[in-house]
């Protein structure tokens, strides 16, 4: 079996052990084998991959227009341009990605191609024809984007969230839960409740992210303070103050960024159910809010829980149901918990009984690997841009076995065809 994922010229031999493998997928030992396999052939690929460089003339010429739409605003997507790829101009993507929001793979691959372009897919334009449909005057509706490893649910998120920002939604945007416990920089007690603890650096941050995504929306609502908040004898926060003296203030002044937030966020709230503004809350990896443990200890070694930060108690509030003129669209993932909760990818078993609970109601999204049109485009894709340079790769058979390596997973493809 080995020998025909060695030799990529070989197809056949390539189709048939993937159709072996198959037909022997419930015997443990022969799975095994598959994925040494192709562990070996990804260790390889410098040899003759494929995406290894050929002679410009064995190159067809790829024609676009199959799997690239000119249709770039989101607000005019729809289930016809599903498997078609669309750019986001540079400016955008400095607006909305420049903190967070791709993952980081997938970034470094659109510095590399010299362009950003987002597959249109089904779960994407699902929940932008949701909210096109919305009638905010109810509570805020919820979605949550579910499923395996790699599908392809923060993309879609990202669709969703240009979305938004082109709709005229406040953004609150958090690009990955689980980075505030396991990855923080510092943690400290916190400055507005002595029972909690803040996230210095990584407050400052999301509130630098919160910015740069809503300056201009920011400026043209002036949205202001409704109560006086007070952080020190010296320093307060006046009522009927613009929101971005409140920011400010976080990204000045670290030590109260985390407060920052959580008083924004509020202030989002009242203001949507004012009628002032609409917001969109865009969440990744949300089930981090409720894994069991985290990285981060007090002095005496014991472990602080989620539920001890001000962070987790500011997002946990701005997702209920309790305010209306708004969405709220979020996403779980297994890597997003700890190791021995990675048996299932669906929301019950990622959430646990709290987070599903927190959550309800919420309409459940699959993302799944992609369908056969979806897989040419991204080969397409690659191709075009050449990413993607052997010349087999144009064949149906260099099709199949790319599509029977991957799996159609998209980030299993994406990898295989990397040259690194």
């Amino acid at each position: 079996m080995a020998q025909a994922f060695f030799n990529l010229g070989d197809f056949d031999g390539a189709l048939q052990s993937c159709t072996e493998v198959l037909k022997y997928q419930n015997e443990p030992v022969n799975m095994i084998r598959y994925a040494k396999t192709l562990y070996s052939l990804r260790s390889i690929r410098h040899l003759r991959p494929f995406s290894s460089a050929v002679e410009p003339q064995t190159v067809e010429t790829i024609e676009s227009a199959h799997f690239r739409t000119n249709v770039e605003n989101p607000v005019d997507h729809d289930i016809q341009h599903e498997g078609h790829f669309y750019r986001i101009p540079d400016p955008l993507k400095k607006q909305l990605f420049t903190y967070g929001g791709l993952p980081k793979t997938y970034h470094t691959l659109s510095t590399t191609l010299n362009e950003l372009c987002l597959m249109v897919r089904r779960p994407a334009v699902e929940v932008i024809s949701y909210l096109r449909q919305s009638n905010f005057d109810a509570p805020a509706a919820k979605y949550l984007l579910y499923g395996k490893t790699g599908t392809g649910k923060s993309l879609s998120l990202a669709h969703i969230l240009h979305y938004g920002s082109v709709s005229g939604f406040v953004l609150i945007h958090v690009p990955w839960v689980p980075n505030w416990y396991r990855r923080f920089k510092e943690i400290s007690p916190s400055s507005v409740n002595p029972e909690k603890f803040d996230h210095p650096i990584e407050s400052v941050e999301w509130l630098r992210h919160f910015f740069l995504q809503n300056e201009s929306l920011l400026t043209s609502l002036n949205l202001k303070t409704s109560k006086e908040y007070v952080w020190s004898k010296r320093e307060i926060t006046s009522e009927g103050v613009p929101l971005k003296e409140l920011i400010d203030l976080g990204l000045n002044r670290g030590k109260y960024a985390s407060g920052c937030i959580a008083a924004l966020l509020e202030e989002l709230k009242k203001a949507a159910i004012g009628n002032r503004c609409r917001v969109l809350v865009v969440i990744d990896g949300y089930n981090g809010f409720f894994i069991p443990n985290t990285r981060a200890k007090r002095e005496d070694k014991s472990i602080i829980s989620v539920s001890e930060f001000i962070l987790t108690d500011a997002f946990l509030s701005i997702t209920r149901n309790d305010w209306n003129n708004g969405a709220i669209v979020v996403s779980v993932d297994s890597s997003a918990g700890p190791l021995e909760l990675r048996d299932s990818y669906l929301p019950r078993y990622l959430l646990g009984k709290e987070g599903f609970q927190h959550l309800d109601p919420f309409v459940p999204i699959e993302v799944f690997n992609y369908n056969e049109k979806e897989m040419y485009s991204q080969i397409d894709y690659y191709v075009e841009r050449n990413w993607l340079q052997q010349p087999k790769a144009r064949t149906e058979k260099g099709r199949a076995e790319l599509s029977c390596t991957s799996g159609n997973n998209p980030y299993t493809l994406m990898t295989l065809v990397a040259p690194y």
